[in-house]
């Protein structure tokens, strides 16, 4: 307890409360967990949570944008240091499978039980997440053009191919974090599939 309490310490109020909310949201799930309990993990007084997020879709919001924009940061980096198109799509598959190992907490967070009722037209959730949804999306698909234009990728429709990529990769995610059962490493063979489907020389 002790320890626990030196690190809180060491962290801001916001920080501690962010941390806290992101270990019980995906344990526990969003609906089932009160500010009182995060206000307590956090070992922050309630209010100190409603003033820095107002509510606690505030906190949902702001753990869900901080986490894909830390994905869509790390997944280009990946694409810039490629050689080409090809090579920048492996590297982004590369660092999917790499980030849900290292920040599995906030991903549980969005695929454990996300409340899509915060998708309706006027939540701020709705331009949050398809904005960066569709920004992924618009990043395969670029760089499977550029990789048609450099010889490394043969001729597939892109818009359809990045919504395949997306679509898999998520449908792992989920498979890893959530299923009952120990599922393997299948980076390799996600590697393997994507450059057979794609590969100019097959």
């Amino acid at each position: 307890m002790k320890q626990k309490s030196e690190e809180k310490t060491r962290m801001t109020r916001k920080e501690a409360v962010i941390r806290a909310a992101t270990e019980l949201f995906a344990r526990r799930g969003y609906s089932a967990t009160p500010t009182s309990e995060i206000a307590q993990a956090a070992c922050v007084a309630e209010g100190t949570i409603f003033h820095h997020f107002k509510t606690k879709e505030g906190i949902l919001l702001y753990i869900v944008k901080d986490m894909l924009d830390a994905y869509i940061q790390g997944i280009e980096v990946q694409a810039q240091e490629a050689g080409n198109g090809l090579e920048a799509i492996r590297g982004g598959i590369r660092f999917h499978f790499r980030f849900i190992e290292e920040r599995s907490g906030e991903v549980m967070v969005i695929l454990r039980d996300f409340p899509f009722q915060l998708m309706e037209a006027d939540s701020p959730f709705r331009e949050v997440v398809t904005t960066r949804f569709f920004h992924l999306v618009t990043f395969f698909r670029d760089y499977i053009e550029v990789g048609q234009k450099d010889g490394s990728i043969r001729s597939v429709s892109a818009e359809k191919m990045a919504f395949i990529l997306m679509g898999m990769l998520n449908g792992l995610g989920r498979q890893k974090l959530l299923w009952p059962l120990k599922i393997p490493d299948l980076c390799q063979e996600v590697l393997d599939f994507c450059h057979n489907s794609l590969s100019k020389k097959g």
